[in-house]
């Protein structure tokens, strides 16, 4: 029995991957800084996290090690985050929940993410590593319930 609200929960991060370990989170970022700053604060939060900095390093985490939830920015190194969306639906139709977080918030941006499946469009600098992490629960069940979210 967890001891108080950070043990509940760490334990309920835990039991969404429906493995009894901690839920799987693939970042691909290819900022060191930005995706060192989420690391450390899903980490802390129970997560456990893979960075890829390529969409090529992406997709080869989905196979060898898929993740509960991707979050993906749109600028990358080797394609745009639109096309690592797009080829997702395609090489992997049942993928895992994906988050966009971008510095990017023109609508037709969001639109576009949206239309490609994201559950959720976030601009980077209206949002923390701990607002991030509280919603990843509820990015999950959505994901799993083939839903988009709001906002």
């Amino acid at each position: 029995m967890p001891d108080g609200p950070l043990e509940a929960g760490i334990l309920a991060r835990w039991q969404l991957s429906g493995r009894g370990s901690p839920a799987h989170v693939l970042m691909i970022e290819d900022d060191a800084t930005i995706a060192d700053m989420y690391r450390v604060q899903l980490e802390h939060d129970g997560y456990r996290v893979t960075i890829a900095t390529t969409a090529e390093l992406g997709f080869t985490t989905m196979t060898a090690n898929p993740p509960d939830i991707v979050l993906l920015d749109l600028l990358l190194p080797d394609r745009s985050g639109f096309e690592v969306l797009a080829s997702l639906n395609e090489r992997f139709p049942s993928h895992p929940p994906v988050v966009i977080l971008s510095n990017y918030g023109e609508p037709a941006m969001i639109d576009r993410g949206r239309s490609l499946g994201a559950v959720e469009y976030l601009v980077k600098s209206r949002v923390t590593p701990a607002d991030i992490s509280g919603q990843i629960p509820t990015w999950i069940e959505l994901g799993r319930r083939g839903g988009q979210g709001e906002s």
